[in-house]
């Protein structure tokens, strides 16, 4: 019965009514939109990071991470393929690349500049950063035999050093004694710079880096895929109980703290401006039900006359409120989810700063969410209307009949 009166005196004021919910709808709306925009900015930022060079888990030798910058190439690991067959059976592992990191020169036929080297098995690399390979801008990605003798390098680079794929080049660094030494090469492709710190990437074949190193059969890491719908810090556990003492086992968050920051950061931000924009839209709401309490008084009084208990009127104006609440955000959560759709579709790209190339940030939303909005209008719309349906329930019935 209650339910009746509250729907009946709401679409008794249609036009105050819709105002009301579409004020809430359009605010619903706006929310959702930001935070599908923000699920694809953060999922496509994800990706970067795990399919575009980190890998979702890096394992090194025990004490890699502490004596990186003072010794880059030591402690190291076994690079052969027994030791990488035995990561790859750990269960959740999907992908696994040796790898070796140094910087050191890329010199062209006319000049020189400094690079950070990778040493990494071509064909095992593509399985772990597909997003690389997606990259090459120039030439192709070596496969087959090329993949032992051409090499991957940042498009900057190439065009600074005025290189292009199919010419040759030369590395030159420092072997693990201080030594100098060189090796040649031939540039397969350039890849366009996802971040700033890659515009100077050289990925180069396995066997050349560790010439170049004189370090033959060693890596200073191995980078992880896992597959999907696995967990990355499940997967790490079954890593470090596999692989045992000697080794440490780093997920992406680890490696890159920064991305959850800022995922906390842009969350933490869209949960204020959330809060604010339905606590102004619900002091809306309040108005709108303490001006419909003025309105009929007169109704009220012959209510509490006719013997309605103070609770009951006061449960019924609570009652319109929420269905207020409840309407505005399913609108809203529709209309927001059309947008997200929509625009899911063709993505949205976006160029990071430092990057040569944009990001396609592909928006998404998530039920959870959208039932969040709908329940947070309700429990918000139940809380504004607390003041106006308190004094509904307090009108005096010889006054309230008495009202002109």
């Amino acid at each position: 019965m209650i339910t009746r009166l509250a729907l009946r005196n709401l679409w008794r004021h249609r036009r105050r009514t819709l105002l009301t919910m579409g004020a809430l709808a359009v605010g619903v709306m706006a929310v959702v939109g930001v935070r599908g925009f923000l699920n694809g900015l953060q999922g496509s930022l994800i990706t970067g990071v795990t399919e575009g060079g980190f890998g979702a888990l890096q394992i090194h030798a025990t004490g890699f991470m502490a004596s990186v910058d003072a010794m880059p190439l030591s402690p190291d690991l076994p690079g052969d393929d027994d030791a990488l067959q035995k990561v790859l059976a750990i269960d959740g592992v999907k992908a696994v690349a040796p790898r070796l990191t140094f910087p050191a020169l890329l010199a062209g036929e006319a000049d020189s500049t400094f690079a950070l080297v990778v040493g990494t098995d071509l064909d095992r690399e593509a399985t772990v950063s597909p997003r690389r390979v997606a990259l090459v801008t120039s030439g192709a990605w070596p496969t087959g035999p090329a993949a032992h003798t051409h090499a991957i390098v940042g498009g900057e680079l190439l065009s600074g050093l005025q290189v292009k794929p199919g010419q040759r080049a030369a590395v030159l660094g420092s072997d693990v004694d201080g030594v100098m030494n060189g090796v040649d090469l031939v540039v397969g492709g350039g890849v366009a710079s996802a971040t700033q710190g890659e515009k100077r990437l050289v990925l180069l074949p396995m066997e050349k880096a560790q010439e170049l190193i004189r370090r033959p059969g060693r890596v200073t890491e191995y980078a992880l895929a896992i597959k999907d719908g696995e967990d990355v810090d499940v997967v790490a556990g079954r890593v470090r109980s596999a692989m045992g003492p000697g080794v440490e086992v780093h997920t992406w968050p680890q490696l890159m703290p920064f991305v959850s920051d800022a995922r906390s950061t842009q969350d933490a931000v869209l949960r204020v401006i959330t809060g604010a924009l339905l606590f102004v839209i619900m002091m809306g709401l309040a108005n709108t039900l303490l001006m419909s309490v003025f309105e009929r008084t007169r109704e009220i009084g012959t209510l509490l006359a006719l013997g309605m208990k103070r609770r009951l009127v006061m449960q019924l104006f609570v009652l319109e409120g929420v269905l207020l609440g409840v309407g505005g955000a399913v609108i809203g959560d529709v209309l927001g989810t059309v947008i997200v759709t929509v625009a899911g579709r063709s993505g949205i790209s976006v160029t990071p700063p430092g990057a040569t190339i944009a990001q396609l940030i592909i928006p998404t939303i998530g039920p959870a969410f959208l039932i969040a909005m709908v329940v947070g209008a309700a429990v918000g719309a139940a809380i504004a209307s607390l003041s106006p349906a308190w004094r509904a329930s307090r009108l005096d019935p010889v006054a309230a009949l008495a009202d002109r």
